[in-house]
């Protein structure tokens, strides 16, 4: 009887904390499934993205990896007469065990396929026979190293800035880029999944000609807005640091 009561317990509060929404704060680190393009994606277009690495919760659970971040394109207008092509997307919900919760995110940090490619090759490819995915060092996205050997993520200066629970993974306090355009953490002040992305990562790398014009913070924050003056091309394979608002 006390066993079936403490399932029915675990049961409620499962369903309780789907219910609520996820902490503000919150990074989700995603790879984008599928193409957003300023010349060819349509209004109310559906989008989704897959997480990448299990996101910690200030209560002690997780979002777990592969959870799907879904949303749809709001409005696309492409280059024309000396105006920039822009794109903006909305993510709104989030699949977690089964259960569509709704979220209201931004934007931190966005890389191309390419540079996602990239930055999952090893910085020491040739450290020899038997080598293991723990004997690599990764460069993220952002300029950072993750040392997988000694579970530790360096800033340039040598400064120890996240920890790795496992190789492809990154565990960090959010740190400030402010000539990049991001603050430091005010509502979530715990550790945080980056996935291949650097503590400090802030901003669109490696996509040419292509600024964030909203994303964090402003007036349309739950809106991510792209603007370009050729084409806005982003592939699927592509890197995107979502923060929760």
């Amino acid at each position: 009887m006390r066993r079936l009561i403490g399932l029915l317990a675990l049961l409620l509060a499962a369903s309780s904390l789907w219910g609520q929404q996820v902490p503000p704060g919150t990074l989700l680190p995603v790879m984008l499934d599928n193409t957003v393009d300023s010349n060819k994606s349509k209004p109310g277009e559906e989008i989704s993205a897959k997480l990448m690495q299990d996101v910690p919760l200030p209560s002690g659970g997780k979002i777990k990896r592969e959870s799907k971040v879904l949303g749809h394109v709001v409005a696309v207008s492409p280059a024309s007469g000396g105006q920039p092509a822009k794109i903006a997307v909305q993510f709104d919900h989030i699949e977690i065990e089964k259960h569509a919760v709704p979220i209201s995110v931004g934007l931190r940090a966005l890389a191309s396929m390419e540079l996602v490619a990239q930055a999952k090759q090893p910085a020491n490819g040739d450290v020899g026979y038997g080598t293991t995915s723990w004997d690599l060092n990764m460069s993220l996205i952002g300029g950072q190293i993750s040392y997988n050997g000694a579970k530790i993520v360096k800033a340039p200066n040598g400064q120890v800035v996240g920890k790795v629970p496992q190789p492809g993974a990154v565990l960090a306090v959010p740190m400030a880029n402010p000539e990049r355009g991001c603050a430091g953490p005010t509502s979530n002040t715990s550790e945080q999944a980056f996935w291949l992305f650097s503590t400090d990562a802030c901003g669109i790398y490696d996509e040419k000609d292509m600024t964030l014009e909203s994303g964090i913070g402003g007036t349309n924050f739950s809106k991510i807005v792209l603007s370009s003056p050729r084409t806005i091309e982003v592939r699927g394979g592509s890197g995107w640091l979502l923060q929760v608002n």
